[in-house]
C-alpha cells in the first residue's frame, strides 16, 4: 500500500466520521433542513472514493497486493465496491426524507465508515488496535 494510498484511505474515514457525526448532531438539535456544508462533504468524499478506487486499480495493475495476508481479498471488497453501495443507500435514504434528508447522509456514512475503516485494516494487515502504526510508516 502506497503512503498516498494508505493517508487517502484515513481521510475518507474521517471524513465518514466527520458526516456521521454532522448528522447526529442535526437531528440532536432538531435541525429541519440539511446545510450545505453536510452536502459538500459528502460529495467530496464520494470524489475522494473514486479517485481511491482508481489509485487501488492503478496499484493493482502494476502488481502491487495488499498487505493483508489470507484476507487481503477482503481489502478489495470493502475498499471499493461495499462503501459505494452504502453511499448510493444512504442518497437514496435521504432522497426518501424531504425534512431530514441528512439522517440518510447519516446512516449511509456510518455504515461507509464502518467498511471503510475495514478496507485500511486489511489492506494494512495490521489488527485495528495497530492500525496508527500502519498510517504512520
Amino acid at each position: 500500500m502506497t503512503t498516498f494510498h494508505r493517508l487517502l484511505g484515513a481521510v475518507i474515514v474521517a471524513a465518514f466520521v466527520t458526516i456521521m457525526l454532522g448528522a447526529v448532531t442535526l437531528r440532536l438539535i432538531g435541525r429541519i433542513g440539511t446545510p450545505t456544508w453536510l452536502r459538500g462533504l459528502q460529495h467530496w468524499t464520494e470524489n475522494l472514493l473514486v479517485v481511491q478506487l482508481l489509485g487501488g486499480l492503478v496499484l493493482l495493475a502494476i502488481g502491487r497486493r495488499a498487505g493483508g495476508g489470507p484476507v487481503a481479498w477482503l481489502h478489495y471488497l470493502y475498499g471499493s465496491l461495499f462503501p459505494f453501495i452504502a453511499v448510493v443507500g444512504g442518497r437514496l435514504a435521504a432522497l426518501r426524507r424531504e425534512r431530514f434528508a441528512y439522517v440518510g447522509l447519516g446512516w449511509g456514512a456510518l455504515v461507509a465508515f464502518g467498511l471503510t475503516l475495514r478496507a485500511v485494516q486489511s489492506g494494512c494487515g495490521t489488527p485495528l488496535a495497530e492500525l496508527s502504526t500502519c498510517l504512520l510508516r
